[in-house]
């Protein structure tokens, strides 16, 4: 069975700001196995579990900041219509979720330090059920996005 994507995409500037979040999320992880082998110089702790620490740190930098952006920015797609909310993500498990506009409670733009960087925003969706969240889009397509799902499903705006 052949997958069928939905009309939205992430901008390719998605894939600079996931790369970069990995990045820093290692770094941590970097920061602190070095501190463990610090430790492990000073107390004489086993260092087997800090050489463990760092051939994770690699598999993991491998798969979340080289292959996952390339990956995700394939598989991730959304489309909002009139009556209806689109979001299909996944790799190895499919996820498709449609939300109609009628039980949309609240709609948000979300966005960090990274994804400003970029100039980019998330938008999230929330009903009585839980949330959709449709990450890394531009700062306007984000804002709009809110606008239009807002005004569709009759959302007052909270934030103003």
């Amino acid at each position: 069975m052949e997958f069928e994507h939905l009309k939205g995409k992430l901008p390719v500037e998605a894939k600079k700001a996931m790369r970069w979040q990995s990045i820093f999320t290692h770094s941590l992880w970097l920061l602190a196995t070095a501190g463990y082998f610090l430790l492990v110089h000073f107390f004489d702790w086993w260092s087997i579990i800090g050489w463990i620490s760092v051939g994770l740190l690699v598999v993991s930098f491998i798969i979340y900041t080289i292959i996952a952006p390339n990956v995700y920015m394939n598989v991730y797609s959304y489309e909002v219509t009139d009556t209806q909310i689109d979001v299909q993500r996944g790799l190895f498990i499919w996820y498709h979720t449609k939300i109609p506009l009628v039980k949309v409670q609240h709609v948000e733009t979300l966005t960090g330090p990274i994804f400003r960087k970029f100039d980019l925003a998330s938008v999230k969706i929330i009903t009585a059920a839980g949330s959709v969240e449709i990450p890394a889009l531009g700062q306007r397509d984000a804002e709009a996005l809110r606008e239009y799902i807002a005004r569709l499903a009759e959302v007052d705006d909270e934030d103003e």
